[in-house]
């Protein structure tokens, strides 16, 4: 009986010396936490977590230091571990949001979205949480279940400017502009102080194209934010798409001066309390004094760096472009700390390579080619890859005369109506007229809009290009009709059409619907690649998806602009969008082709609904 009682009391006495080793291990990493030294944090809580294993605490603090010293997976396995221990509701919760943040993180947004419905489950009045499952449904692009979350959100807190935050950004993915800016509103009424409010305001008005009221948001977040690299951008983007190109290159050059500064061109992590080099950036100082990835810096100028936290390691590494320091780092494959001395210098980042080619572009079209060339080249040699660069380095060569090298450049650029612009310009240059339309009449219609001052300028100057080729189809076209053969002169015009003017597209709509009057009947002819998108247009309309049907219907009308019955259909999708403006002028377009036909009335009826909508601003 006297020895159990003494082993007890052994254990009893191991089991409390355990616990406050492992209390005063946890209070050590909490202190480094505190100070942000996530490295150092991570080791004591890992000592805490050994001593005391059974303690999901612990491992919590644990998963919450890997997360914040980007160590996601580790963060992960910490949180899973925890919640095998955890058994209160709160704390629980706190383990499911960790490990929900840590799977978003690392990429793995389905799980973060189990995760996170796993801690609503638990907390399921907590506003922030609903907020946070819709941003992670915007960033999986469930743009209706973003919507959902962000509404129940505010539900249960009526003044989350977030979540409104969230469901305007929602809304305008879906398109649904309207809304979005209802949202947006709010989202300002409640909070005026914060800038992404604005910032999404912004990128609203930039969406539907209204640049002037864009640039007042973005001004406004800037004024909150001051020094924010994308905002200023964006301000530069208005300013160049409304041709205030000396505005634009005030804006960009801001975004400049913030980018570039004096250093030694690495980015670095803190891991077990020393700053880790992460990466090497293009040929800088660092690189060429022999630094790699990987490299543990121990030392700055002979002084520790262990515990330092990420200002203070900056600090070290910057200063004045000239001056040399030492750094004392240990690489895996060597036995001993190596000094290396590095000479701080100028850097610019490739991430720069965006704002040199948005000047150059600016540049060139206020004249100054010279200037834009060297931006472009800038941009290129900062990051090849960059579309920006490709792009302005592209126009360059173009004015340069060096044809092939620019459409070369520029076909590089995907899904960029102005480079394709440019590109066919470059072919037509070469008298590659084929290649030149081709790619011209490629371009989606409804991304060729009259808003965007420097495209517009841009296709003002190919389409001078292409009208010896207009007037030739238009020539052979009024000789098929003289002929009575309708259908070829049809077809001639609807070539021109596609590489005109708007003033010859005028009167090549005249020209075909003089002879749809003449031949009604021709306006049902629909060639079988106009009636396949027709089809589809259709179908997507059963689908409630106007956007994209509208899209097809527009790409039928390209190939058929004689086949009356395709601006009515379009006429009908467009007032579905609310684009009452664009609904009106193709329901005229139908009627000047068919103005006798038997839904005439009717279509003239649309016409005044919807321009008593438009005076409604719905």
């Amino acid at each position: 009986m006297k020895k159990s009682l003494i082993l007890l009391i052994l254990v009893f006495f191991v089991t409390s010396a355990y616990a406050a080793s492992a209390m005063s291990q946890w209070q050590k990493g909490k202190k480094a936490y505190d100070k942000h030294a996530y490295g150092e944090a991570i080791y004591y809580f890992k000592k805490a977590a050994e001593a005391e294993p059974q303690n999901g605490d612990f491992f919590r603090w644990l998963g919450g230091a890997y997360h914040l010293n980007s160590q996601y997976q580790h963060a992960i396995g910490a949180f899973k571990q925890s919640l095998t221990l955890l058994y209160g509701k709160n704390t629980e919760s706190y383990s499911w949001d960790g490990l929900s943040a840590a799977y978003e993180k690392s990429g793995q947004l389905d799980s973060a979205i189990s995760s996170r419905k796993k801690s609503i489950e638990l907390l399921p009045n907590d506003s922030d949480n609903f907020s946070v499952l819709s941003r992670l449904y915007i960033s999986n692009k469930q743009y209706d279940e973003a919507i959902t979350a962000a509404k129940r959100a505010i539900e249960l807190k009526s003044d989350n400017d977030y979540a409104y935050f969230l469901l305007g950004y929602a809304y305008r993915k879906k398109k649904q502009y309207g809304e979005s800016f209802a949202a947006l509103k709010k989202a300002i009424e409640i909070n005026p102080a914060r800038a992404i409010n604005f910032v999404d305001m912004g990128e609203l008005f930039y969406e539907i194209e209204d640049y002037d009221q864009a640039i007042k948001a973005f001004t406004k977040a800037d004024k909150l934010k001051p020094g924010d690299i994308y905002i200023l951008r964006y301000i530069a983007y208005a300013y160049r798409l409304m041709g205030k190109y000396d505005d634009a290159i005030a804006a960009i050059n801001k975004v400049i001066a913030l980018q570039i500064y004096v250093g030694v061109g690495i980015t670095h992590t803190i891991i077990s309390g020393y700053p880790v080099v992460k990466e090497m950036m293009g040929k800088g100082p660092a690189k060429r004094a022999g630094i790699e990835a990987g490299d543990k810096i121990i030392k700055i100028n002979g002084e520790s760096t262990k515990k330092w936290n990420n200002e203070k390691i900056n600090q070290g590494l910057k200063g004045v472009s000239g001056t040399q320091f030492v750094l004392t780092i240990e690489r895996k494959s060597e036995k001993k700390a190596i000094n290396m001395t590095v000479t701080r210098e100028t850097i610019i980042p490739k991430e720069a390579a965006t704002s040199f080619g948005l000047r150059s572009i600016a540049y060139r079209y206020k004249g100054n080619l010279e200037v834009a060339l060297q931006d472009a080249e800038k941009a290129y040699a900062l990051d090849s890859a960059n579309d920006w660069a490709r792009f302005s380095r592209g126009a360059a060569y173009l004015d340069q005369g060096q044809y092939d090298d620019a459409s070369k450049l520029l076909a590089q650029v995907k899904d960029s109506p102005r480079a394709r612009i440019l590109e066919a310009t470059a072919y037509a240059k070469e008298r590659k007229m084929k290649e030149a339309e081709d790619i011209y009449t490629s371009i989606p219609e409804e991304e060729l809009s009259p808003k965007n001052v420097p495209l517009m300028n841009d296709r003002m100057a190919l389409l001078q290009i292409f009208k010896p080729i207009v007037r030739e189809h238009r020539d052979k076209a009024r000789s098929f009709a003289a002929q009575g053969q309708y259908q070829e002169a049809l077809f001639e015009l609807s070539e021109a059409l596609k590489i005109a003017d708007e003033i010859e597209a005028e009167a090549i709509h005249e020209s075909i619907f003089g002879i749809l009057r003449m031949n009604p009947s021709l306006s049902g002819m629909l060639p079988e690649e106009a009636r396949k998108h027709a089809l589809r247009g259709e179908m997507l309309v059963k689908e409630s998806n106007f956007e994209q049907a509208a899209a097809e219907y527009t790409k039928a009308i390209r190939i058929a602009p004689y086949a009356a019955r395709l601006y009515y259909n379009s006429a009908l999708i467009y007032a579905e969008l609310k684009k009452y403006s664009e609904a009106i002028r193709q329901m005229k377009t139908y009627l000047q082709a068919v103005p006798n036909a038997p839904d005439a009335r009717a279509a003239k009826d649309e016409m005044y609904k919807w321009e008593f909508m438009m005076e409604k601003g719905k």
